[in-house]
């Protein structure tokens, strides 16, 4: 190949979006303060990774996504001028996730959730049952676990006399909760006799809908019928548009797609790096985002970080965005994790991109590599917050 007229071009664009989940979850236990802590902080270490690093002039921008997905910045904004934009979470539902309690009894039993949820929780031996009659009208409780309309009985305590922190768990799948009202009703069903289970049982129920939880309170007795505790009503219309609960990832990947096509992307670069941070699962449709982004030659070639906060992220679907074994999800469960994590994508990440080796004298380079070993994951301990 000829050389071309003057020389060889010393430095090629490298494009480096951080891509940041914005829902009203990340404004809980100072996930949004920490993360805008961190990327502030990695700055002054991407500058000198990228004086270092001739080869490459590094461009940044973020792209925010919650109900909706937009551009911090008008454009791509060069590393030396770039000054980070202090993100803010959606504003929060009334309560938009299950009190400190509920969630650590959830997680210790192994609960699932979606975005139809109930919760029965109580503080003695006695086995109380959780029972919801679904829009159909079919009923799920410890006798009929599963419904035909996909909702699933998966946690039921204290048929023993097992745990004086017990929790009972119904949820629908992700998008599978059909519209319309749900009854919940609790039931005594066995005092077991043991200390501190006198009747009557107090007891506390929790709803989720999409963004949404409230919570009820009440006591039952042995030997009554099961007691009444609230009607709901589910549109997953209305869901969508009241914002706060919304995490449109879908829509942030076709936004970022746009971004990738050749123009206004350059047609000789060095293969943007992408870092996505969430701490929830997408509420819209992420395939046909992912499809969308991947359909572009510089999507494909990209590098592709995932940061998930906290426990109840799919870690599946960030994988699928990352796409590479060898890259695994990084899991934060506290501010110290992020603060690792995003010093490793803002420097080493970067580093490895803008290297000489992923220069290729063709229109897009053919490879989505990271030099830099991955960080060891974070070890789930007691001081975890997420």
């Amino acid at each position: 190949m000829a050389r071309r007229p003057g020389g060889e071009i010393s430095a090629r664009p490298l494009h480096f979006a951080w891509i940041a989940d914005c829902s009203a979850s990340m404004g809980l236990d100072g996930k949004i303060e920490a993360l805008n802590r961190a990327i502030r902080d990695a700055l002054p270490s991407m500058r000198a990774v990228s004086d270092a690093n001739p080869n490459a002039s590094v461009f940044l921008r973020t792209l925010r996504f919650s109900s909706h997905a937009r551009w911090v910045e008008r454009a791509p904004t060069p590393l030396l001028g770039y000054q980070w934009t202090e993100l803010v979470a959606d504003d929060l539902p009334q309560t938009p996730q299950f009190s400190a309690e509920f969630r650590s009894r959830l997680q210790r039993e192994g609960a699932q959730t979606g975005d139809v949820q109930f919760s029965l929780a109580w503080d003695n031996y006695n086995d109380l049952d959780l029972h919801v009659f679904c829009p159909s009208g079919e009923r799920i409780y410890f006798g009929h676990r599963r419904s035909a309309c996909g909702g699933e009985l998966d946690v039921d305590m204290n048929v023993s006399p097992t745990s004086t922190s017990p929790v009972e768990n119904v949820f629908w799948p992700p998008g599978g909760a059909p519209a319309g009202t749900y009854r919940v009703l609790v039931h005594h069903y066995n005092n077991h006799g043991r200390p501190g289970c006198a009747d009557p049982s107090r007891y506390r129920v929790a709803t989720k809908l999409m963004g949404e939880v409230r919570e009820y309170t009440g006591s039952v007795s042995t030997d009554t019928d099961p007691q009444l505790v609230c009607e709901v009503i589910f549109d997953p219309r209305m869901a969508a548009a009241s914002g706060g609960g919304n995490t449109c990832l879908g829509a942030a990947l076709r936004e970022l797609a746009a971004q990738l096509k050749i123009p206004p992307m350059p047609q000789r670069a060095l293969p943007p790096v992408l870092v996505l941070i969430s701490d929830g699962n997408p509420t819209d449709d992420f395939e046909a985002g992912l499809a969308r982004l991947m359909a572009e030659p510089w999507g494909k070639k990209a590098v592709r970080v995932a940061i998930a906060i906290g426990q109840d992220v799919d870690l599946s679907v960030l994988d699928r965005f990352v796409a590479n074994p060898s890259l695994p999800t990084l899991q934060a469960n506290n501010p110290e994790a992020l603060v690792q994590y995003i010093q490793w994508a803002s420097t080493a990440v970067l580093q490895s991109s803008s290297a000489p080796s992923s220069r290729s004298d063709g229109d897009v380079v053919s490879r989505n590599v990271v030099a830099a070993p991955v960080p060891a994951p974070e070890p789930i301990s007691v001081l975890d917050v997420w």
